[in-house]
């Protein structure tokens, strides 16, 4: 299979996590949690069964209600609640950021931003409330006004690796890579086990060709947790590159001891050793892919393409012409698909004509 179109496929079996990743814990440093700071009556009041003690139309009681709602996952309701509290006092902070966490929970985010505004009319520099605007802002599409905010913390706040970490989040999801690598370098000055910055930091690398770098960070994730799949999966993915194919194996093969069924370490593993030229041993792990997934195009492919380096022609047609049914999304797959399928007929002509011109 050539080499190219092998790292190709290899791609699209890669899933880089979608970002923004709003909140995110590993770069949490210990803010005071929404409301310790700014809630001033009594502990009880926090409680529902306090609260229920209350007049129930007391913004205190209003607002644990609403609370207690959204902690079980009901949010629309709990809304309601933080209305009404709102209606008796509508520059309760609390109330505020708990009803703008809930908008943000139904992903509406712009009246989630409206409601954090609303808080930070009131309080400017309320570190949570900043951070909470900043890590919705993305889904809006609003990067750059992510990136103002964590700019300001960053006044504020020089030595905040939850900013750096997130603002370098914000940069690698706008491409801005080098940047990004800049930021989780900072965090990673602080805590250099801090396996988010890692990981996406060797993601970036891997997406700038800096394929030895990005195996150096996951091998730091793999030194802190060495049954992590997805490092042991990506840092075979960035061996292959590399073309070393025989340490790729062996990265493939940790994480099929994982996860026996996991597609793309198998399909990974067939067109590693394709490369390797052992296409015998290729058929075994396109085979089980297809087991499970008798449509997987990807393994198809890769057990066609090995079936024709085998000379095996006749075998190999069925499976090109399976993938051209399919009517695929992906066009570069149908182009290789019909010129793999071309090359194996002209391939079965000639060998036809060769038995022919010996038997006469």
């Amino acid at each position: 299979m050539d080499s190219l179109i092998v790292m190709l496929m290899m791609i699209m079996l890669t899933t880089s996590p979608s970002l923004p990743i709003p909140a995110s814990s590993a770069f949490l440093e210990k803010v005071t949690p929404i409301g310790h700071s700014i809630i001033t009556n009594n502990s009880k009041a926090n409680n529902l069964t306090a609260a229920n003690t209350l007049n129930p139309l007391t913004v205190n009681a209003l607002d644990n209600q609403g609370n207690n709602l959204s902690s079980h996952g009901r949010f629309d309701l709990a809304i309601t609640f933080y209305d009404k509290a709102l209606t008796l006092d509508p520059s309760n902070l609390k109330v505020l950021i708990h009803k703008a966490d809930s908008l943000s929970k139904l992903n509406r985010y712009e009246d989630a931003v409206n409601t954090y505004n609303k808080a930070l009319a009131i309080q400017p520099t309320n570190l949570t409330i900043l951070f909470s605007k900043a890590d919705i802002l993305p889904y809006l599409g609003r990067y750059d006004d992510a990136i103002s905010i964590y700019d300001n913390i960053l006044t504020m706040n020089p030595h905040s690796y939850n900013a750096m970490g997130r603002k370098g989040l914000v940069l690698f999801d706008i491409g801005r890579l080098e940047e990004a690598i800049s930021y989780f370098d900072k965090v990673l000055y602080k805590d250099s086990n801090n396996t988010l910055a890692l990981y996406y930091k060797a993601i970036a690398l891997e997406e700038l060709g800096r394929y030895d770098d990005a195996i150096d960070a996951r091998k730091k994730i793999l030194a802190i947790d060495p049954n992590d799949s997805d490092m042991l999966f990506f840092t075979g993915y960035d061996l292959t590159h590399l073309g070393q194919y025989e340490q790729a194996l062996t990265f493939y093969d940790k994480v099929l001891a994982i996860d026996s069924y996991r597609y793309n370490a198998l399909i990974n593993k067939g067109l590693t050793l394709s490369n390797l030229s052992r296409y015998n041993e290729s058929l075994a792990y396109y085979d089980k892919v297809l087991t499970i997934d008798p449509g997987n195009e990807m393994a198809l492919d890769g057990k066609g393409e090995a079936l024709v380096k085998l000379g095996k022609y006749d075998q190999a047609i069925p499976y090109f012409d399976r993938i051209l049914a399919m009517n695929s999304s992906d066009s570069s797959l149908l182009v290789d698909a019909s010129r793999n399928k071309q090359l194996a007929i002209e391939a079965l002509k000639n060998t036809v004509n060769q038995l022919s011109d010996q038997v006469n």
